[in-house]
Order: C-alpha cells, then sequence, then structure tokens
C-alpha cells in the first residue's frame, strides 16, 4: 500500500462531521461527512439515546411524509417543495415532480437506515456495540488521511469520492451476477435524467488506497458478525454522500440493498421508500444509463 501523504495545516474541518447539509468545503472529500450520526446510530445503548438520535435524524432528513403529495410534513431543508396548489396536479414521473418524489425516495431511505441501524444497536449488549463504533471509527476516520486533499473542496464533485469508493468496494463483494451490469464508473455524479456526469478527479489518486483500506478494516474487525459489517459500510457510503439523488451508485450499492430486505421498513419509518418506489427508481434512472 502507498504510504498516505503527510498531513497538512488545518488538514480537516472537523465541523462536518456533525453538519446537517452536505455543501461541507472540508478537505476530506466525503470521508467526514455525518460521523457524528453514524456513530450514534452504531453504538446506541439506551432508548433515550435512540429518542435524541431519532430528533436529531428528523431535524436533517425531515419527516417520514404520508404519501407523495404530503407537503405539510418536513422535508429537508436542502429541498425544493412544491407549493400546496400545484401538488394535487403536478406529475410524479417527469421534471419537478419527478425530482420531488425521487429525493423523497432516497431521504426517507436513508433516514430509515439510520434508524435501522440504532435498533439493531439497541439489542447487543455492551461489547457487541463498542466493536461496532470501533469498526465505524477506524473505516471513516481513517479513510480522511487516505482520500483528503491539500486544501478545501473546490466543487461538490470532489465531496463523492469516498462515497464513490465505498460504491465500488461493496459492488466488488456481490456474490451473485445481476441483471443489470456494474457501472463502469462508481462516482459519476450528474441530474439522474442526464446522459453525461463529472467525475471526481481525485479518484485517480486515491481510488486504490481507499478499496485498499475498506478491504482490510473489513477483514480484521471479525468481532462485527459479516452481515453487519456490510450494514453498517452500506450505511457508511449512503451518509457520507454529499447528495445520493445525483449519485447512482451510492444509491444503487449501498441505499437499495436496505430497501430489498425482508424486514423493510421497519415500524413507524417511511411509508414511501420501499421496493416499489425504488422499482420506479431504478426504472428512470436506467433510461439514460444512469444504475
Amino acid at each position: 500500500m502507498p504510504e498516505v501523504s503527510p498531513r497538512p495545516p488545518n488538514w480537516h474541518n472537523s465541523s462536518c462531521e456533525t453538519a446537517e447539509q452536505a455543501n461541507c468545503k472540508c478537505d476530506c472529500r466525503g470521508a467526514g461527512h455525518q460521523n457524528d450520526l453514524l456513530k450514534r446510530a452504531s453504538t446506541c445503548p439506551d432508548a433515550a439515546e435512540y429518542a435524541e438520535l431519532e430528533n436529531d435524524l428528523r431535524k436533517v432528513f425531515g419527516g417520514f411524509h404520508r404519501n407523495e403529495r404530503d407537503v405539510t410534513t418536513y422535508t429537508r431543508s436542502a429541498r425544493s417543495v412544491p407549493e400546496t396548489k400545484e401538488i394535487p396536479h403536478l406529475r410524479l414521473t417527469v421534471g419537478k415532480g419527478a425530482t420531488w418524489f425521487e429525493t423523497l425516495l432516497v431521504d426517507e431511505a436513508l433516514h430509515t437506515a439510520f434508524l435501522l441501524l440504532a435498533r439493531a444497536s439497541l439489542r447487543l449488549d455492551d461489547t457487541a456495540r463498542e466493536a461496532q463504533g470501533r469498526y465505524v471509527e477506524s473505516v471513516t476516520k481513517s479513510a480522511i488521511d487516505i482520500v483528503r486533499s491539500q486544501g478545501p473542496s473546490t466543487g461538490s464533485v470532489e465531496s463523492h469520492v469516498w462515497c464513490g469508493i465505498v460504491s465500488e468496494y461493496l459492488a466488488s463483494m456481490e456474490e451473485t451476477e445481476t441483471s443489470t451490469p456494474h457501472p463502469e464508473n462508481f462516482a459519476d455524479i450528474r441530474y439522474p435524467r442526464k446522459t453525461r456526469g463529472r467525475t471526481p478527479t481525485a479518484l485517480k489518486e486515491v481510488g486504490e488506497q481507499g478499496m485498499w483500506h475498506l478491504a482490510d478494516n473489513f477483514e480484521t474487525h471479525e468481532h462485527v458478525p459479516r452481515s453487519r459489517r456490510i450494514e453498517l459500510l452500506r450505511l457508511v457510503g449512503a451518509a457520507t454522500c454529499p447528495d445520493l439523488w445525483s449519485h447512482s451508485a451510492a444509491v444503487r450499492f449501498c441505499l437499495e440493498p436496505f430497501v430489498l430486505a425482508a424486514a423493510w421498513p421497519p415500524k413507524n419509518t417511511t411509508r414511501i421508500a420501499i421496493p416499489p418506489g425504488f422499482d420506479q427508481l431504478r426504472l428512470r434512472w436506467s433510461r439514460k444509463k444512469n444504475w
């Protein structure tokens, strides 16, 4: 493995680890984003901590909408909410209506995935929770040294370096053939109905190191069951993504597996981010080879 370059001054703005929005200009290229929420979900010890996490997640991602035309429930502040008067007539398959529906899907799925793993943590003993916390901490914190830039990121595309690497690693772990070929580029960032996107320039420099880092951590944290390591890594990839709506590989390899699991959705969570909705998402994004 190549050596990691020396740490530059002011190398990481740790406030991005508790950032509520994804417009962080830190040089961590996404590896540090929302680490506070990741740690709290993976080590949630009791009902009181769960309630605090649940409240904070609602502030970040919004509430769980009653249906696709519910514009009264709080929505993630980065999103554009249709006006009450237009929502009854808004087509959810094209343009503004499609964007509204698709962003609800990815935001509510990520919100629910956090709660799913926090509830799983509640059922563990202290030793198992600590092991999960060490795994998440090792995967994320150490990755900052690997994928960081020498100064603040200048564009949103560069913040997708880490989630692109995690998506590619998870895809490499798939044991069965899928009907849809894997993308050539796991960090293709674009408006979902466009043909062309942009790729972080740093991937050529740090991609191999990032993949090695993930493989090494996955093998060495044997105290966490393999299935749970995969789930935690999926949450890492989805949560550190600046905007899942523009990163189809992160949705496909980090987020969709949660939605397709037998126990999804957990009680009192999403009514929207369920398999029929993701079937629509997959179909729409595949039309422009965005899946």
